[in-house]
């Protein structure tokens, strides 16, 4: 059995965001922005970010959901709109594989399964573990290859990107930590954080790269 598990720079989109809107809500009201004497202009914007708030807070519950994948089937999971859906794997009516571009450009890959009774999409926007979820499946692989390849040239100037600014990142909070002798509680957030981010960036760099070298020999 296979569980798909949250694209770790999806989720930590959705998490900055929550939280920069979420404390900005906090403060509006502890504040009393409202009812004070902050310009008309700055009480449009926070009413902004309460409706930015509110709206992602929304947004992510109802795209929550938890993928399971046997040997039989797929499942997917609406816990927030309590909703179930299922396909059978021995009644795939159709599969359908192919890039889609989110976030300035960067490539994703997609699959929907077909059965009679409906169909499930999964992508490696929303699932990290995606190759993994999708190894079983009756893929053609000319196609599959000609879909790797073209995200790992497109994403890889910029995860390549991800890695260096991360690193330099991860220097600098190495450097401030010795430097004031100290490591507080938000730092240690900044690193966690910034390990994760920089793993899933090395991961898929020596993927793409992978991916191009082995089309590039088999040319």
């Amino acid at each position: 059995m296979k569980i798909g598990i949250n694209n770790i720079f999806t989720s930590f989109w959705f998490f900055i965001m929550l939280l920069c809107s979420g404390t900005l809500t906090f403060l509006s009201f502890n504040k009393n922005v409202f009812t004070g004497d902050l310009f008309f202009v700055g009480k449009i914007i926070m009413g902004f970010m309460i409706l930015l708030f509110i709206g992602i807070f929304f947004y992510s519950l109802y795209k929550f959901r938890i993928l399971i994948i046997d040997n039989n089937s797929i499942v997917s999971i609406y816990p927030f709109l309590l909703k179930k859906e299922k396909i059978d794997l021995t009644k795939i009516k159709k599969l359908k594989l192919e890039n889609f571009f989110a976030f300035k450009g960067i490539v994703y890959r997609k699959i929907e399964v077909t059965d009679f009774s409906g169909t499930i999409e999964i992508t490696d926007l929303e699932f990290e573990n995606f190759e993994k979820l999708t190894s079983e499946l009756k893929l053609n692989q000319n196609k599959k290859r000609e879909i790797d390849l073209e995200q790992a040239k497109s994403n890889l100037s910029n995860v390549n990107f991800n890695v260096y600014l991360l690193s330099g990142l991860l220097i600098f909070l190495i450097i401030n930590t010795i430097w004031n002798s100290g490591f507080h509680i938000i730092i240690l957030a900044f690193f966690i954080c910034n390990g994760f981010l920089l793993y899933a960036s090395i991961k898929r760099k020596l993927e793409y790269k992978r991916i191009i070298k082995t089309v590039h020999n088999t040319v």
